[in-house]
């Protein structure tokens, strides 16, 4: 596997409001959910109102394509943690884990059961998960976070040094 030269954007575990302070690390995006303002659309109304749907958000189509430039069915067996090339007979099923916890992604109400969402920082976790589960490498995981940093700085979402 190749070394990482990236560091994470988001440091938190799912669901924290606030930043951890580790003054040795250096970073130069944080993202957070908080950063983000919150979807005011009917449309996107989210099934768990406790964990609230933060702007931008985007489709699996959508993550799949841009930003893991692969087919959406590779995304789906992944969330499912289906191996995407199962041995012949096996059914194991490994569940999308970062740092030893499951990860869970919003749902918007409608349809059949509902569709799933992704923040940016979900993404971010998303992409973590799946080098850690070595679905991804290093390689894809410093393009995907390259790709979250531009899209972040799009939404002025980022922090420099001292702020």
């Amino acid at each position: 596997m190749p070394p990482i030269a990236v560091e994470p954007i988001i440091m938190d575990a799912q669901g924290s409001e606030r930043p951890p302070t580790e003054p040795n690390r250096r970073r130069n995006y944080e993202l957070y959910d908080y950063q983000f303002p919150v979807e005011g659309s009917p449309k996107y109304a989210v099934a768990d109102p406790t964990n609230p749907l933060r702007v931008p958000h985007f489709s699996v189509q959508d993550v799949a394509c841009w930003v893991f430039a692969g087919r959406v069915s590779w995304l789906r067996h992944q969330l499912k943690g289906k191996p995407w090339k199962p041995i012949k007979g096996a059914t194991r099923t490994t569940p999308l884990l970062l740092k030893g916890k499951r990860l869970k992604f919003r749902q918007v109400v409608g349809g059949r059961g509902g569709e799933r969402r992704f923040t940016l920082p979900d993404i971010e976790r998303l992409a973590w998960a799946l080098y850690e589960r070595n679905d991804i490498d290093g390689y894809d995981l410093q393009r995907i976070c390259r790709i979250l940093a531009a899209v972040a700085d799009q939404y002025k979402a980022h922090r420099k040094e001292g702020e």
